[in-house]
């Protein structure tokens, strides 16, 4: 099977690939996450990455009088191809 054959990401890399990814949905949130855990679901392995995301108020009224947004999210990393799977916000 080919997929024997292939390399799992190392889990930095996995790392930085979600981290990346939800930068680029949630444009200049901070963007913090734990370190990815590896699981193997069906077929092949997965990592599962969880963290949090700080979403700042977007006008200069809203920044006077609201808080920052917190929420958490839950991503899966294809450990092969670097590809997300799924991610969740909360």
């Amino acid at each position: 099977m080919r997929l024997m054959n292939k390399q799992i990401l190392p889990p930095d890399e996995a790392h930085w690939i979600g981290l990346k990814f939800i930068q680029g949905k949630y444009f200049r949130a901070q963007v913090t996450a734990g370190e990815p855990r590896l699981v193997t679901e069906g077929a092949f392995p997965v990592y599962h990455l969880e963290g949090s995301i700080k979403i700042p108020p977007r006008g200069m009224v809203s920044k006077l009088f609201s808080p920052a947004a917190v929420y958490t999210f839950n991503m899966q990393v294809h450990a092969l191809d670097g590809s997300i799977l799924s991610y969740e916000l909360r």
